[in-house]
């Protein structure tokens, strides 16, 4: 392969040494090499045209720069993973689909804020469902912004408080920053930088300070308003959010379709480096997001997103589906409940027919009063019916002109 596509740094190729299975959906084949691994990268298209497989990765070994990697899928992911509880952690990450490595998870403390983008349909409202489920289930506090009135969110309307209207808005953006703040002078006075060690600090003394995450759903539909004091109130409350709250346990996560520096501010973007951004039709959207173009290579599955931490994964996020989300009240415990199975047979169809029938006609007079209405039968046609007229075959057109 090597010799075909003339990849060889002086008079060296590549030298093989070796395959390994790294999972359910890859496999990598090392290589000792002396190209850069800039090289290998701008060759990608031809090593997937000559292995006649989709390479996913290209690595270099970290210690050793002469070992790079080509990490090639041996599985499709699948076009749809479905949500089970046995994906929570204890620790403060949220699971949000597979890639082809395994499970990838956000950290709240290394990752305290995200994106998540996509056109509409893409799936950007399941995912937000999987992660204040997961929320829930951890205790946290939850806030959640929908200018559509929470008509995705019905899940949760008895344990969430969901805001659509400016006013209230803008005071649970302005308490939340009022409590970054105490929270920072609470940190001050126990000499500690951060809530965990804040928690241990005063554990058995106070009560521990919990976790805030606001979720908002089509942040350009919040920022995008006529009305510049509004507009500027949200914009300044997001970016000192983002700037200072991650030490405090305090965390945003914004679904948006396009990230456009028209709408969201730099500060803002900057400040948020975890992303998850669904397929786009043109490349500029996947370029804002994520600085590549990954986004538009992506097959059209609905719920297949690429996510940027330190590395870029391709992944099928968790298609979440509950029947119902209810706060225990003798335990406080917030559960998932199952379907009530039916305890009594349905009636036979052919018994609710004979009822149906059995029940008086009524018609609608002109004052709107149901009144009985009588059945009369058909009436009988004693008169023959007319025989339709024949249409005539004769022509009178001479077609002796015309020629064969």
């Amino acid at each position: 392969m090597f010799e075909e596509m003339k990849f060889q740094t002086g008079d060296r190729y590549p030298h093989f040494l070796s395959i390994e299975n790294k999972g359910d959906y890859i496999k990598t084949y090392n290589f000792s090499t002396y190209c850069p691994l800039k090289t290998w990268l701008e060759k990608k298209d031809l090593f997937e045209m000559h292995l006649n497989e989709k390479i996913v990765d290209i690595k270099q070994d970290e210690a050793n720069k002469r070992l790079v990697s080509i990490h090639v899928e041996s599985e499709p992911l699948p076009n749809m993973l479905e949500w089970d509880d046995s994906y929570l952690r204890k620790a403060n990450l949220f699971a949000i689909g597979r890639c082809h490595y395994g499970i990838v998870a956000m950290l709240l403390e290394r990752d305290p804020h995200a994106f998540i983008a996509g056109e509409t349909g893409s799936g950007k409202s399941n995912i937000l469902k999987c992660l204040i489920h997961q929320a829930l289930y951890k205790d946290y506090e939850v806030e959640l912004i929908d200018f559509k009135r929470g008509v995705s969110f019905t899940e949760f309307k008895d344990r969430v408080t969901i805001h659509y209207e400016y006013t209230a808005v803008i005071k649970v953006l302005r308490d939340m920053v009022i409590e970054t703040n105490n929270r920072l002078d609470k940190f001050r006075s126990a000499e500690v930088d951060n809530i965990n060690d804040y928690n241990k600090a005063v554990s058995g003394n106070t009560e521990n300070l919990k976790r805030k995450i606001l979720f908002i759903d089509e942040l350009a539909e919040l920022l995008k308003t006529r009305d510049k004091e509004i507009s500027k109130i949200l914009t300044d409350s997001i970016e000192t959010l983002t700037r200072l709250s991650r030490a405090v346990g305090i965390h945003l996560i914004m679904g948006i379709q396009r990230p456009d520096s028209t709408i969201v501010s730099g500060q803002i973007k900057n400040n948020v480096s975890f992303r998850i951004c669904g397929r786009f039709v043109d490349r500029e959207p996947s370029r804002i997001m994520l600085g590549n173009d990954m986004a538009y290579h992506l097959p059209n599955i609905k719920g297949r997103f690429m996510v940027k931490d330190d590395e870029f994964f391709e992944t099928q996020c968790f298609y979440f589906k509950i029947d119902k989300s209810k706060n225990k009240q003798d335990t406080g415990e917030y559960q998932r409940l199952e379907r009530p199975q039916q305890t009594t047979p349905p009636k036979p169809r052919a018994k609710r027919v004979q009822q149906a029938r059995s029940v008086e006609p009524k018609t609608i007079t002109a004052n709107n009063i149901p009144q009985k209405a009588k059945l009369e039968p058909p009436k009988s046609f004693d008169t023959e019916p007319t025989e339709p007229k024949k249409q005539s075959k004769e022509f009178d057109f001479d077609f002796s002109e015309f020629k064969k």
